[in-house]
């Protein structure tokens, strides 16, 4: 288990002062003035840290950096491809299914002017399936030797 230390609060509770979706070196620009000592590395991987461990979001993007959302669980995002900005789908009036969002996004008044979309699916390929099963019956074999019924 990690430790909490002083500079994971100070930049954990800079990303939730923030209220949006900072990118690491967004984070690193707030805290560095006050707190010289901490690195971009730093923030970093205290950001990577506390999403591994589901503290928050690492959001990928294809047109900017990654980004962290204290807003948990996982939901739908929309970013400028211009500017980079994030927020989140259900922000915005009637974004709340594709069809929604595919109408409203085509709008001239919408907050936002889609011109593409791109949906990641994550899971689990085969080779990584096999390998987690097999782990998970090598443990079950293991219990069964040192508990035999």
């Amino acid at each position: 288990m990690k430790r909490n230390t002083l500079q994971k609060r100070i930049i954990l509770d800079a990303l939730r002062e923030m209220n949006c979706h900072a990118s690491a070196g967004m984070v690193y620009a707030k805290i560095s003035a006050d707190y010289p000592t901490i690195s971009l590395g730093t923030v970093y991987r205290v950001l990577t840290d506390a999403a591994a461990s589901g503290e928050l979001l690492r959001l990928h993007f294809t047109t900017t950096d990654d980004r962290f959302d204290i807003t948990l669980p996982p939901h739908p995002h929309v970013v400028c491809s211009r500017c980079g900005f994030v927020d989140d789908v259900a922000m915005y009036d009637g974004w709340d299914s594709m069809d929604n969002v595919l109408s409203a996004g085509r709008n001239p008044d919408a907050p936002f002017h889609l011109t593409g979309c791109t949906i990641e699916w994550v899971g689990l390929c085969a080779a990584c399936q096999k390998a987690i099963a097999a782990e998970a019956s090598q443990k079950e074999s293991e219990a069964a030797e040192r508990d035999p019924a």
